[in-house]
């Protein structure tokens, strides 16, 4: 609930493209050099393909060692999330084979249970997150200060690094994923209240009625 969203827009070009658009990127970057840029990031995250410097249309400096640095570091970090998140699809999946018993009705029961229990405490999450990302630039700078405590996270005005990515680029990124990952959960636990009421209701009228 929490990473999906994220594995389908960190490689998403026309998510990317759309946030370029908002965000003013072609107004200092040629909108085919953006895309040339954009694919790499993808390929050196993916693939840890190295990058190929080349002359932009524009006065801007391909990437230097220390954005290419921090850059790896990201392509770190996003390489353990993607593991959570194939690691709780896992776990995921196991738990609905130890709920698995021939009593289907049962079966969807705690099923629903583990879907309401689980998407209502990330709901409470993400409400949290939103609160907190009123004051984003404090949340952006405190992720950074956790996640990259090295420190080579800050760049001079003119990088690319901080001209194709810019600091709104990572607010609407935020957000959106922030929206997906609400919208799942609040889908997951209407679903699961719905299952658990009709399962309920079925279960009783059968206990009055007998076998």
């Amino acid at each position: 609930m929490l990473f999906s969203p994220l594995s389908y827009y960190i490689y998403n070009y026309k998510f990317y493209d759309r946030l370029y658009e908002k965000n003013g990127v072609y107004k200092a970057l040629d909108r085919g050099d953006a895309k040339i840029i954009t694919e790499s990031v993808f390929d050196f995250f993916k693939n840890n393909e190295p990058f190929k410097s080349f002359k932009l249309k524009n006065s801007i400096n391909f990437f230097n060692e220390n954005e290419i640095s921090h850059l790896n570091d990201v392509r770190i970090l996003l390489g353990r999330i993607m593991i959570v998140f194939y690691i709780s699809a896992a776990l995921f999946i196991i738990l609905l084979v130890l709920l698995f018993e021939k009593k289907y009705l049962f079966f969807l029961k705690n099923t629903a249970l583990v879907l309401v229990t689980s998407s209502s405490i990330l709901l409470f999450f993400l409400i949290s997150l939103y609160i907190l990302g009123n004051n984003f630039s404090g949340l952006f700078e405190s992720f950074h200060l956790v996640f990259f405590p090295q420190g080579n996270w800050e760049f001079p005005q003119g990088a690319l690094i901080i001209t194709i990515f810019p600091f709104g680029f990572f607010y609407d990124f935020f957000f959106r994923l922030l929206m997906s990952s609400f919208i799942i959960s609040l889908i997951l636990v209407v679903t699961g209240v719905v299952i658990l009421t009709i399962t309920n209701k079925i279960i009783k009228r059968r206990t009055l009625n007998g076998p």
